[in-house]
């Protein structure tokens, strides 16, 4: 009886001071939002008070209205697809009217970027972005590692240096990588090859989820990954972001740093340097160290803009240069200490030495070169039509263990010529959408010992999106259509002794889907969607040691194109910054799956005893979902729960498809303390990863009496992560400095990853303690 008086007290009092707030809290602030370039109103466009979670949009004028503030100062945002979203800090007392013009965005991006949580652009695919604090948390990591806070992104890695972003179970090939606009072109075929970019560049990343990003390229079977820079600046002043972390497992230091002006004397020129450093020794496992495993980046990047109401233009350069140890214990001398250490789990004591940053035979060097002009020129009242032209190069250089020679064992040159012309037609009775046409030319060459041949390839496509939104705001329906064709010819060895006959593939692809709004914080997504993709020239034709992965691989010349149909449904739900649910689901069937057979056979050349795989296709269907929940429970509270989860069988082969991701989960409770007068963004995280041992492999797998399709050794245990964070923003005068502690793998636990190429040869790495330092630099004032 007694805890229920004191409960109804509790609840009295809460609503008077309810009521007591109200009273006071009746300000309006409203206006109508436009676009800078063609002055007309923005329908849809989202005002967001950042302080409170208050959140409204346009309407069909560009009106908007925001209701119910109490008087103090706020951060308010407005964004809006294909426009700079901007911040402007306003100081209540009354009720007030301003009119806001956003500045439209050359890229174009068909996404609004939510600081921190999944972005809520208006489109039926599944799109999440990675930005402000939580892109923070991140830095001085790799691309791959980077993405994998985004659900449904997990990683396939090649020891404690390399990792690649894998969608849905899909990764490498069917996974588009844009770095700042530009379709990133290396070897990414190589399950050892990472992405050559710089993470510190990037404002934003984006990840498109499925086969329906048509505007980036029709073999996105897997998705499309976006690392964007911020837009250059618009307002006159100097400034930057200086970034700093390290990390103790590996003693890995990382620099980075941007300076950036509009130059004031020259209205609409802009600016941009920017310049990363990274460098890391041996891993520690909680057991022992993996000797050889450092690295070594060097990345910069520069950037000129001039902007005037109606054109532009825009010119980029970048180059990322990085030298990467590659553990000495997987490139064994014979097949005997290689069966020995898959049976005994752990490295031969002569490759877990100690500490260094020493990177030694066997290692790879590579370098990437971006160059990029885009230019733009309003068509009137019609839309936008965007030229963009680059050129990439990039060298591979990959040594051996052991050689007589003092120089590489492969070398690869890669050249890459990209071309496109988009026209963006503005929104006319509803829709809006973009037309253009794509090329792209490459040529490939090696020295040394032969593993793909030197070849030529052409490129080139067209296709046309749409995009309807009623007036109401409650439906949208899209769609698009595109064509490609691709080409490999002059292929070829360097004696002129081996000749490949020349091939072409060509499809089309196409997507279609619908949202409906049910109520205003509840929507759901409908969209299908099919794209194909032409077999790589790795497997089509690879032929040798494989020598990052060490594997030995062979191609198959006769793969057919791989064709996907996949559908996705969609539910999101969010009342303000409360809670917030978001679960995708999603059936994916593929054609001629293309994937790399494991068997129990090695071989043993002069190089190392190594595994042998090879390349073979089969009807394969994925099915799974993406679920998240983030539940502000109490004022300072905070819960944050995963899901990922994947289904994927192999239909021709009846049984289940290999090397694919296991379930996994994660759990987040976060303690907001509140501000004080010098630290801001106060926060404190305790988080579990749990990911499930892949039982869900072929039945075969390590069945020595069958002869199809065997594995080295069966996938390990699934494991459990405890990781600790914190963060603060703190107030030095007038300079902040955002400040992110952690640890990773707290407990020190010992465990393998299913989707490690290295799983065979040693343990993922323990603990790791890092500090993140974010500061902001402003040396001339710039307006919001």
């Amino acid at each position: 009886m007694m805890i229920r008086k004191i409960a109804l007290t509790g609840a009295l009092l809460q609503l008077l001071l309810v009521a007591s707030a109200s009273a006071q809290c009746t300000i309006r602030l409203s206006g109508t939002i436009t676009d800078t370039d063609t002055k007309q109103p923005l329908s849809g466009a989202s005002i967001t008070v950042k302080e409170t979670g208050l959140a409204v949009e346009s309407d069909a004028k560009g009106a908007y209205s925001l209701e119910g503030l109490c008087p103090g100062a706020y951060t308010v945002r407005i964004s809006h697809v294909g426009c700079v979203p901007v911040e402007i800090a306003w100081q209540v007392s009354a009720d007030e009217r301003r009119n806001i013009a956003l500045p439209h965005s050359i890229t174009q991006l068909q996404e609004v970027a939510v600081t921190g949580h999944a972005a809520k652009e208006v489109t039926t695919a599944p799109v999440e972005t990675l930005s402000g604090r939580e892109l923070d948390k991140t830095r001085g990591l790799t691309l791959g590692e980077s993405l994998k806070r985004v659900n449904g992104v997990t990683t396939m890695t090649t020891g404690p240096n390399v990792s690649k972003p894998v969608i849905n179970g899909l990764h490498s090939n069917r996974v588009l990588i844009l770095n700042n606009g530009i379709r990133q072109e290396g070897q990414q075929w190589g399950s050892e090859h990472a992405p050559e970019v710089d993470p510190f560049l990037a404002n934003k990343l984006v990840v498109i989820k499925g086969a329906g990003s048509l505007r980036y390229g029709g073999d996105a079977i897997g998705g499309v990954v976006l690392a964007e820079p911020k837009p250059l600046p618009v307002e006159p002043g100097l400034g930057g972001e200086v970034n700093i972390a390290g990390f103790s497992n590996n003693r890995l230091g990382a620099l980075s740093a941007i300076l950036e002006q509009q130059v004031p004397k020259v209205p609409g020129l802009s600016w941009r340097l920017q310049g990363t450093l990274r460098k890391g020794g041996n891993t520690r496992t909680p057991d022992y160290w993996l000797d050889n495993t450092g690295v070594e980046e060097f990345n910069f990047s520069a950037a000129v803009g001039w902007k005037r109401p109606n054109y532009g233009v825009e010119l980029f350069y970048s180059q990322f240069n990085t030298s990467l140890g590659v553990f000495e214990g997987s490139h064994i001398g014979n097949r005997g200490d290689l069966e020995e250490v898959i049976k005994q789990q752990r490295p031969l004591p002569e490759y877990t030495e100690g500490f260094s940053y020493k990177i030694d035979r066997p290692y790879q060097h590579i370098e990437h070169e971006l160059f990029k002009i885009k230019s733009f020129l309003n068509t009137g009242k019609a839309g936008r039509l965007n030229l963009v032209l680059a050129r990439q190069f990039n060298y591979r250089d990959e040594l051996d263990r052991s050689s007589a020679l003092s120089v590489n064992q492969m070398n690869l040159n890669l050249t890459t010529y990209n071309g496109e012309l988009v026209w963006d037609h503005h929104t006319w009775k509803g829709f809006r959408g973009t037309v253009g046409v794509t090329g792209m030319y490459q040529e490939n060459s090696y020295k040394r010992r032969l593993f793909i041949p030197n070849y030529e390839s052409l490129q080139w496509g067209a296709f046309w999106t749409e995009k309807w939104e009623s007036a109401d705001n409650k439906w949208l329906v899209e769609g698009g259509i595109r064509y490609d064709h691709k080409d490999y010819y002059n292929l070829g060895d360097n004696l002129g002794e081996v000749h490949y006959p020349e091939q072409d593939f060509s499809s089309f692809s196409g997507s279609i889907g619908a949202q409906y709004r049910i109520l205003d914080h509840f929507h759901v997504s409908l969209n299908a969607a099919r794209a194909w993709r032409a077999a790589a020239v790795n497997e089509l034709y690879a032929s040798g040691l494989h020598h990052g992965a060490a594997v030995y691989v062979d191609g198959d010349p006769y793969l057919d194109p791989e064709v996907a149909s996949k559908f996705n449904a969609s539910l999101h739900y969010d009342i303000s910054d409360r809670l917030e649910a978001d679960v995708n689901l999603y059936y994916n069937y593929i054609r001629n799956f293309i994937f790399q057979q494991p068997t129990d056979s090695i071989v043993t050349t002069i190089r190392g005893a190594f595994p042998y795989t090879y390349y073979r296709q089969s009807d394969v269907s994925m099915k799974g979902m993406d679920a998240q929940l983030r539940w502000h429970f109490l004022p300072k509270w905070q819960l944050s729960t995963k899901a990922s989860i994947l289904r994927a069988w192999n239909e021709s082969d009846n049984d289940w498809l290999i090397a694919m991701p296991s379930d996994r989960f994660e759990h987040e409770l976060t303690f907001f303390p509140g501000n004080t007068k010098r630290l801001k963004e106060n926060y404190i995280s305790v988080s579990v990863s749990n990911v499930l041992k892949q039982t869900r492999t072929p039945a075969n797998l390590t069945d020595k009496s069958d002869p199809r399709g065997q594995d080295l050794m069966a996938p390990p245990a699934g494991y459990n992560l405890l990781n600790l964070e914190a963060g603060s923003t703190l107030q030095i005068g007038q300079q902040p400095l955002s400040v992110i502690i952690g640890a990773g793998n707290l407990l020190n636990t010992r465990y393998r990853d299913y989707m490690n190429f290295f799983r065979y040869f040693a343990d993922e790495p323990g603990t790791n303690v890092y500090l993140k330092l974010k500061l902001p630099l402003q040396f001339g004032k710039t307006k919001s």
